[in-house]
């Protein structure tokens, strides 16, 4: 007989803390390289090392942290005080790159461990709120300041047999919608043969770019009075209505979680932040996706390799006791 539901939950948990989420987040940063390196050896080393300050941006965004509450919380993650505006400092060095291709190594990892299982893509994108962040503008003839709104663009995989939707590649620069899955299309591997996505994604280009990676686009189309273009006309004659109803609101279960969690929110003044933040967030959804697919023997599996490099020799043991007591369960 196995362990009850409660002792399962907590033994997951003990495993999959906001400690070890820390651990693996670098481990994963340590395989794509240096996100930013020193200009020169003149000056005071680093406080912590590049992985880290990546780990603590993620880590920070899971939990809607400020700059004031990492130098709060920097005693226990980083296990020395490290000031916020160091952290501001070293955030910046982050590069919108970088973050990308790491939520790519996250996705490829969901994706490696699911195997070769049916799945379709989704495109959406949806609104980020700033905290005081606004532009100037011209309304009736009167100078007047409207609130920015960044966008969230991404692309996801949605896995019907496995009830899990994954963030493949997500996009804060472009505010087209069509334009951005277009560059997104490029930016991944892609095995999946059906593309849903809304009236925003009606646009030539994207039609052209699923037809030519053998991808069949079930996109809704705005009324034309023209006739409709090649691509457009052979979009037309595949639309299934039915699919569309089926599997184009499956996405905004991805923004109702991250809103649940405050997380479609920016208090990042700058353009360049706002944007890294928004690619943050979709990394988060990955790590939570991650986290809640995958019992606790395969997820101590995978999570060990990535936690046991950076720990000290008592959690090794304390961890490896943790495992063996509780396979014996089993």
């Amino acid at each position: 007989m196995g362990m009850k539901y409660w002792k399962r939950y907590d033994a997951k948990y003990k495993l999959g803390n906001i400690k070890n989420l820390y651990y693996f987040i670098q481990s994963k940063a340590k395989k794509l390289g240096k996100p930013f390196d020193r200009k020169s050896k003149r000056g005071r080393p680093y406080s912590i090392s590049p992985y880290e300050y990546v780990a603590v941006f993620i880590i920070s965004t899971l939990l809607d942290f400020s700059l004031r509450d990492n130098e709060l919380v920097s005693d226990i993650l980083c296990e020395k005080h490290i000031d916020h505006s160091t952290f501001g400092k070293a955030f910046h060095r982050i590069s919108y790159i970088y973050l990308k291709k790491l939520l790519i190594m996250i996705r490829n990892e969901i994706r490696n461990i699911f195997g070769n299982v049916e799945h379709v893509l989704i495109a959406d994108s949806t609104g980020v709120i700033t905290d005081r962040a606004y532009a100037k503008t011209i309304i009736k003839c009167k100078k007047k300041k409207r609130k920015i709104v960044e966008k969230m663009n991404i692309l996801a995989e949605y896995y019907p047999s496995k009830k899990a939707i994954v963030i493949a590649t997500g996009d804060a620069f472009f505010s087209s919608d069509a334009y951005s899955a277009v560059k997104m299309l490029d930016e991944i591997d892609l095995d999946a043969e059906i593309l849903f996505a809304d009236a925003g994604f009606d646009y030539e280009g994207l039609f052209e770019k699923c037809f030519k990676q053998q991808i069949k686009p079930i996109i809704k189309q705005r009324k034309y009075d023209k006739s409709p273009r090649k691509y457009r006309k052979k979009t037309l004659e595949v639309f299934d209505e039915e699919a569309y109803k089926k599997f184009r609101g499956v996405i905004e279960g991805i923004f109702g979680g991250l809103e649940t969690r405050r997380l479609l929110f920016t208090r990042y003044k700058k353009k360049s932040m706002r944007m890294k933040h928004i690619i943050a967030m979709a990394i988060v959804h990955n790590i939570n996706t991650y986290m809640a697919n995958f019992s606790f023997v395969s997820l101590s599996f995978h999570l060990n390799i990535c936690i046991f490099h950076s720990i000290s020799r008592c959690r090794k043991e304390f961890y490896s006791s943790l495992f063996n007591s509780f396979r014996m369960k089993q």
